[in-house]
């Protein structure tokens, strides 16, 4: 039976809390600063749509918010003599949302309305595969501020700098703490706008998403997607799918 320790209980002390707190990877990670990046679908591959130059920039850039998947363990329950207990049977997940930012030429609606009509075409009723309309990866960067490598690197100028008192050019780029990483994306909502002659504000539309699975990744991980690396980041993820 187990008894109580009071010996174990640990005491809160709000100046340990704040020591805790100014070491960098222990400050509070807010909400804001994060980037998106989508793959081309296949059926989009070969029109002027492919997610590559402008509209990948839209899609991050004008990226305003994301709703990022939940994960529930689903569960069984076993009866037995006494109390009874609940046991792991599968994950099930949310799904997404992002919201975005509309520049004036819509080029970003476009592109999520030619997804959707390519992928069930609502005049002829035919549906495309599944590999075919999915975006085979997603991912959704996470930075923080003043963690990463500093924006000047050569010694002479840090040192000019310094002496020079330039402290404000010292600066160091964000750093990228977390991503997610989802597999096979498909838009199934593309939300409504309203026009509003009475208030101007920045349009704005809504698209959710479902997908088959996601993974999370914190930045001591060996298998961190590195943004904007190209090659080794897909094998590294693919080993924690399998």
């Amino acid at each position: 039976m187990p008894v109580f320790n009071k010996d174990g209980a640990r005491y809160s002390s709000f100046q340990e809390f704040l020591s805790f707190t100014k070491k960098k990877d222990n400050a509070p990670s807010f909400t804001n600063l994060f980037s998106v990046s989508l793959n081309t679908p296949e059926m989009l591959e070969t029109t002027e749509l492919r997610l590559s130059n402008d509209i990948s920039i839209l899609t991050d850039y004008y990226a305003d918010s994301v709703n990022l998947p939940s994960k529930q363990m689903t569960t069984g329950q076993a009866l037995v003599v006494g109390s009874g207990f609940k046991y792991a049977t599968n994950a099930a997940y949310s799904q997404m949302q992002i919201n975005f930012r509309m520049p004036r030429d819509q080029h970003t609606r476009n592109l999520f309305e030619t997804w959707t009509s390519m992928m069930s075409n609502d005049a002829d009723q035919y549906t495309k595969f599944y590999d075919e309309y999915v975006c085979k990866d997603m991912y959704v960067y996470k930075w923080e501020r003043g963690g990463g490598d500093q924006v000047y690197t050569d010694p002479k100028l840090l040192r000019s700098l310094r002496e020079a008192g330039n402290d404000f050019l010292l600066a160091r780029k964000f750093e990228c703490t977390a991503c997610w990483y989802i597999q096979n994306v498909f838009p199934y909502n593309i939300g409504s706008i309203r026009l509003d002659n009475a208030n101007a504000k920045t349009m704005t539309m809504s698209v959710s998403f479902y997908f088959e699975r996601y993974r999370f990744f914190s930045k001591n991980q060996r298998e961190f997607p590195v943004p904007g690396a190209t090659g080794g980041a897909d094998d590294r993820i693919d080993n924690r799918f399998s």
